[in-house]
């Protein structure tokens, strides 16, 4: 099984970093020699750029309503950081599912189809089943013309797109969740099911259900993990972390463990994020790569 490993950026976290606004005004700095020009946006460059350099396969843009639009955060750093997989989290209630199906094809061309969607999980008792529109409106104007609907949330007429648009690959989908539903949802529109960090018991039997529902709906789904990661050279200096945490090789076995049970997909998160991304991807990728390549060549 393919192992997939992002590196996990939260626009709303750490707002000294590359905001003016928050910037100390004392401190043990004597004085700060940043510029007015330095915005926050640099600091989502070089987060990217980072994880970019040291080998993560994508990133992902946490959705903060208090804060930047995950969407334009990727299209802002995507030229920064190439070769990522740039996958922004927004809830299905972002606007027109046309219109998200349309932004997503011209993202794609830009790019050479280096977009995901990571549909944010609602509040909202009719979120699932909007999600679910959503992504059939969506992928229908992406896949033929003329494409119509009538539904609970989205209505078409003579939708879908012409070349060149109609050729771009459509964003492979990752949805979250834990319970029948949301597993169900997956099951029959996302590419990946991401759970939250849990026991490995736990996990094995959510991983079990997922891919027993997919089976009956006659699809192959994925699963994920979303998880913070403390990893450092000995365990007594990852002590204090949660999550994923202990020594690199530690947490390269954990990764391991999770892998084994069918989690091939992590989307891992550490603070600060811009030192984390260059630390976890020198020290644990490298290792997990290695570890999980002599498990292949084992199998």
């Amino acid at each position: 099984m393919t192992i997939k490993l992002y590196w996990r950026l939260d626009p709303a976290a750490e707002p000294q970093r590359g905001e003016p606004s928050a910037r100390p005004t004392s401190g043990f700095l004597p004085r700060d020699v940043r510029t007015a020009g330095l915005s926050r946006y640099d600091y989502y460059a070089q987060v990217a750029r980072a994880a970019a350099i040291t080998g993560f396969d994508g990133l992902f843009v946490a959705y903060r309503p208090e804060s930047d639009d995950s969407q334009i955060v990727v299209a802002a750093v995507a030229r920064t950081a190439p070769r990522l997989l740039l996958v922004p989290e927004f809830p299905s209630t972002v606007g027109s599912a046309v219109y998200a199906a349309k932004e997503a094809v011209s993202f794609q061309r830009a790019t050479h189809d280096r977009l995901g969607w990571a549909i944010a999980p609602g509040v909202d008792p009719d979120d699932s089943a909007r999600t679910a529109e959503f992504l059939h409106v969506a992928r229908g104007v992406h896949g033929q013309k003329p494409f119509d609907h009538q539904g609970q949330f989205f209505s078409v007429q003579g939708g879908g797109f012409a070349a060149p648009l109609a050729r771009a690959a459509f964003p492979p989908v990752f949805l979250r969740g834990s319970d029948e539903e949301a597993l169900q949802l997956s099951a029959n529109a996302a590419d990946v099911h991401l759970f939250s960090n849990a026991p490995i018991d736990e996990l094995r039997g959510q991983v079990e259900t997922l891919e027993r529902l997919a089976l009956a709906a006659g699809r192959n789904v994925a699963a994920g993990v979303v998880a913070t990661i403390t990893a450092r050279e000995t365990a007594e200096e990852a002590a204090d972390g949660n999550g994923i945490a202990g020594s690199y090789d530690a947490v390269t076995e954990q990764i391991a463990t999770l892998h084994a049970v069918g989690i091939t997909h992590f989307v891992l998160s550490a603070s600060p994020s811009l030192e984390e991304a260059y630390r976890i991807g020198q020290f644990v990728l490298p290792r997990v790569r290695a570890a999980l390549g002599e498990l292949r060549t084992a199998a």
